[in-house]
């Protein structure tokens, strides 16, 4: 959402809490699933859904267990303020166990991994089970923080705005998550403690019908990492929290 609609149905409806409400809503990268319109394989090393990873080796794959989710080359990322604290080159690449399908509590590290490669030189690894390939579009725009702004207005205005922006499916990178069960930040904080007092949303992934692929009960998985982790390029240090209906 573009933060002058959050400002017309401000006027609109004569809200006072101008401020508390535009507060709610933070700037982040929404990704959008491009329809397969051909039967090429989107390029190596380009950003993507599903198909299999590009890898400088492929012994750096995690296992068979591991489906990977989603690559972004962070060069197509490198214009968005909202996530300037990522590395301006490289790629990051997501995988986790669809099998097992871990909530993310410290005893099932071992089923998620965030691999952040800064080679030019990879080879695309055909490991394991794939899912649909598609290619992926980034816009930068605000999302809303459900449960401050659900604080902030009645129950038919927070509807109301809400239909303004509402996205079939939920894919972002940096802001706030899109919440299921309550606060993601709160909850890896409390699950991981105060190395998460700042996080920062790595990777958003919905549930989707395109991709062919469901996080619990129609869920979405969020992966997180401190912010001084990121900056570093600590990318083992992620850890995911997943929440579903």
């Amino acid at each position: 959402m573009e933060l002058k609609t959050i400002e017309q149905f401000i006027q609109e409806h004569g809200l006072q809490n101008r401020e508390d409400i535009l507060h709610a809503f933070t700037k982040r990268v929404n990704l959008t699933i491009l329809p397969r319109t051909t039967r090429e394989e989107v390029a190596v090393g380009h950003s993507k859904f599903g198909g299999y990873p590009d890898l400088p080796h492929a012994d750096l794959h995690p296992g068979e267990n591991m489906t990977f989710l989603a690559q972004f080359r962070l060069s197509d990322l490198a214009e968005f303020e909202s996530v300037n604290a990522l590395p301006k080159e490289g790629l990051l690449s997501f995988f986790y166990d669809l099998e097992e399908q871990p909530w993310g509590d410290v005893d099932e590290r071992h089923l998620w991994r965030v691999l952040f490669t800064e080679e030019s030189k990879l080879e695309r690894v055909r490991v394991g089970e794939a899912l649909n390939e598609r290619a992926v579009s980034f816009k930068e725009s605000y999302a809303e923080n459900e449960y401050s702004l659900y604080e902030l207005l009645d129950e038919e205005m927070y509807d109301r705005l809400l239909e303004r922006f509402e996205q079939e499916e939920l894919h972002a990178i940096g802001g706030h998550p899109s919440e299921v069960q309550g606060d993601v930040f709160e909850e890896i904080q409390e699950t991981y403690g105060e190395r998460f007092d700042h996080p920062f949303l790595l990777f958003q992934m919905d549930t989707s019908e395109e991709l062919d692929v469901m996080f619990g009960d129609a869920g979405i998985l969020y992966f997180l990492i401190p912010e001084d982790a990121l900056r570093a390029k600590r990318f083992g240090e992620t850890e995911i929290i997943m929440q579903c209906y």
